[in-house]
C-alpha cells in the first residue's frame, strides 16, 4: 500500500491510471491538485462563488463517475474546457445577469487581440443607453461618464437623491437584460486568456 505523499510526486498521467482503478487516493489528490485553479476559471467567468463552488463539485464528482471511460490526454485542458462549458451552460439556461462594473473589468482585461469583441460590447452599451428614457439616460451618464455621486447629480437635475437612485436602478436593469444574451461570448474571449 503506497502513501498518500506518494501522489503528490506522480503526473496527472498516473493518477488517472490509478483513478480507473477506483483509487480514491488518486482521486483526492488530482482535487486537491487543480480544484482551486478550477473554481479561478469559473469565477472569472461568473462571479457567483456559491455557483461556482457547486459547479467544480459536479465536474469532479462527473470525473469520478466516468472514470472508467476517460482517455484525457492534458487534465489542465480538459478542466479549463469541461468547467467553462458548465459555468456558459448555466448562463444560458440560468438567464443569469451580471452588473455594469462587471462588463467594464472584462473590457479592461481584453487584448487588442479582443478588440472586435470589445467593440461589439461597447456598441451594445452605446445602443442600451441610448435606449433608456430620457431621465434615466441622463442620470446614467452623469454617474458613468461625468462620475458625479448620486448627491451631485440630484442637485444638477433638481430631482432628489433618491429619485436619482431609482433612475439607476431602472438603467442598470435595462441595460443589463440587453446585454445578458451576449455575456457567454463575451466571458469567453476572457477566459480564454487564463491559464490552469
Amino acid at each position: 500500500m503506497y502513501q498518500a505523499s506518494q501522489h503528490q510526486l506522480w503526473p496527472d498521467s498516473k493518477l488517472l491510471e490509478l483513478i480507473k482503478l477506483d483509487d480514491r487516493g488518486a482521486f483526492e489528490m488530482l482535487y486537491n491538485r487543480y480544484s482551486a485553479k478550477v473554481f479561478h476559471v469559473a469565477y472569472n467567468l461568473f462571479r457567483d462563488k456559491y455557483v461556482c463552488e457547486d459547479l467544480v463539485q459536479e465536474l469532479f464528482t462527473d470525473l469520478w463517475f466516468k472514470r472508467y471511460h476517460l482517455h484525457i490526454n492534458s487534465l489542465p485542458g480538459y478542466l479549463k474546457v469541461a468547467i467553462k462549458n458548465r459555468v456558459l451552460v448555466y448562463i444560458r439556461t440560468q438567464k443569469a445577469t451580471i452588473d455594469i462594473d462587471t462588463i467594464d473589468r472584462m473590457m479592461e482585461q481584453y487584448s487588442a487581440d479582443s478588440k472586435l469583441v470589445q467593440n461589439d460590447i461597447a456598441r451594445l452599451l452605446d445602443e442600451g443607453i441610448a435606449g433608456l428614457p430620457e431621465k434615466c439616460r441622463q442620470v446614467f451618464l452623469l454617474s458613468r461618464k461625468e462620475y458625479l455621486s448620486n448627491k451631485e447629480i440630484a442637485q444638477r437635475l433638481n430631482i432628489s437623491v433618491k429619485t436619482v437612485e431609482n433612475q439607476m436602478t431602472i438603467a442598470l436593469r435595462y441595460l443589463r437584460t440587453g446585454l445578458t444574451d451576449y455575456l457567454p461570448l463575451a466571458a469567453l474571449v476572457v477566459l480564454l486568456q487564463d491559464r490552469l
